[in-house]
């Protein structure tokens, strides 16, 4: 039996939790709604710094007691910063639930941010931003990002520069803390074997969140996509390119044709792209399609790593996919198939607490409502063909498309 329940507390955090009855576990999850498209460009990566900061220690908590805490009794505690959220959470047997939401809502309100600590993270964050370096296929979807978004806050890097890094003082990180981690903008969410009334009144005692008034981020939309292509040159041995559009939103209402033309085009093994590129070209080992949803708009990209030689024929083949999208209309077999594919893996995927609480938070942050499974299938079943093939045609209109390329530097 499922039970989801939703309560405003007083200061207005919002507390969503869903039960599962068959389950021993609690995944709890502090969301709040502020990320790196919150932040100016002297602020680039303060968000993601200062998730790294409410791990350094609280009045009551230190460091190694915050890391040792959930570990002991074989839970797992961690955080994420993204573009529009940050979020900190902890799965862990039921029994120990309120020492989890104890030590978290310690973390959100009663952080230190001692000076000695932030310098020696700035340490930590610089090596990180070292090893995604080291990653051209994280540059690579980077350098496309960036494409897509130009100078607005989307096209940042989550975890900012070098230089804004090193800039930070603990009164940087108090002042984006004091402004941004406030009542408004915080949801509570939780899945498993949850008590939601207990819940509420631990929220209510132990969360301690100054608030401004200030309401949700202001945000704006991005301009259009003005350049076409960037081309960067490393010591590597393969080639990566990322190939793509703007997306839909997470409002949008062909959100549903968008998951079974994403599920056709390139994901999993069994779809057009894979087998086209890899299967019968033989071209490539790793090739699939991603996309990011946002409040407002969204981003549509394809991946694919290969060497050097083979980039423009590649490319030329992933072009003529989605022309084909949008010429030719699904058949029936392959756009049942693929339904079926997707809400296999989506039904799958939610029988994981984590990723329970996962869905819940976000549907709160941005739908505002919550949407059963079934729904959410059924929106699946309700697709067409024609659907598909009108936002393939919307989406996939040849100077619609970017690519970004990272090539060998001893490349021609």
């Amino acid at each position: 039996m499922l039970d989801v329940r939703k309560t405003v507390t007083d200061q207005g955090v919002r507390v969503v939790t869903e039960r599962m009855d068959s389950v021993r576990s609690v995944a709890t999850g502090f969301w709040f709604e502020t990320g790196s498209r919150d932040e100016s460009p002297a602020e680039s990566g303060i968000s993601h710094f200062l998730e790294h900061m409410m791990f350094k220690g609280t009045k009551r908590r230190s460091a190694l007691r915050i890391a040792r805490e959930i570990e002991q009794v074989g839970g797992f505690l961690n955080a994420f910063t993204s573009k529009e959220v940050t979020a900190y959470y902890a799965h862990l047997l039921d029994d120990y639930h309120r020492m989890a939401v104890d030590t978290l809502a310690d973390m959100m309100s009663e952080s230190t941010f001692a000076e000695k600590m932030v310098q020696r993270e700035q340490g930590v964050i610089l090596e990180e931003i070292s090893s995604y370096e080291d990653q051209p296929d994280d540059v690579c979807h980077e350098d496309f990002t960036k494409l897509m978004y130009g100078d607005h806050s989307l096209g940042r890097p989550v975890l900012g520069t070098r230089e804004t890094v090193s800039s930070f003082t603990q009164e940087d990180l108090i002042k984006y803390w004091s402004t941004h981690y406030i009542p408004e903008r915080a949801v509570v969410a939780a899945a498993g074997a949850v008590d939601h009334d207990k819940l509420v009144k631990m929220v209510e005692r132990k969360l301690k969140l100054q608030s401004h008034n200030n309401g949700l981020p202001s945000r704006e939309l991005p301009d259009p996509v003005r350049e076409r292509d960037f081309l960067r040159r490393k010591e590597i041995v393969q080639a990566h390119m990322c190939l793509g559009t703007r997306g839909l939103s997470y409002h949008d209402k062909r959100r549903y044709a968008f998951f079974v033309l994403n599920t056709v085009l390139g994901s999993g093994m069994s779809s057009r792209l894979f087998q086209r590129i890899r299967e019968r070209n033989g071209l490539c080992y790793s090739i699939y399609s991603f996309h990011e949803a946002y409040s407002d708009n969204g981003m549509f990209g394809i991946y694919t790593g290969l060497e050097e030689k083979q980039v423009k024929r590649a490319e030329a083949m992933i072009r003529a996919e989605l022309r084909k999208l949008v010429e030719t209309p699904l058949g029936k077999t392959e756009l049942k198939r693929s339904k079926a594919q997707l809400k296999g893996a989506l039904t799958l995927g939610l029988e994981n607490v984590s990723a329970r609480m996962n869905r819940l938070a976000r549907m709160e942050i941005y739908l505002k409502k919550y949407t059963p499974l079934d729904e959410l299938l059924d929106g699946i079943d309700s697709v067409t063909a024609d659907e598909i093939q009108e936002l393939a045609a919307d989406l996939f209109r040849d100077e619609n498309l970017s690519v970004s390329y990272v090539l060998p530097a001893n490349g021609k």
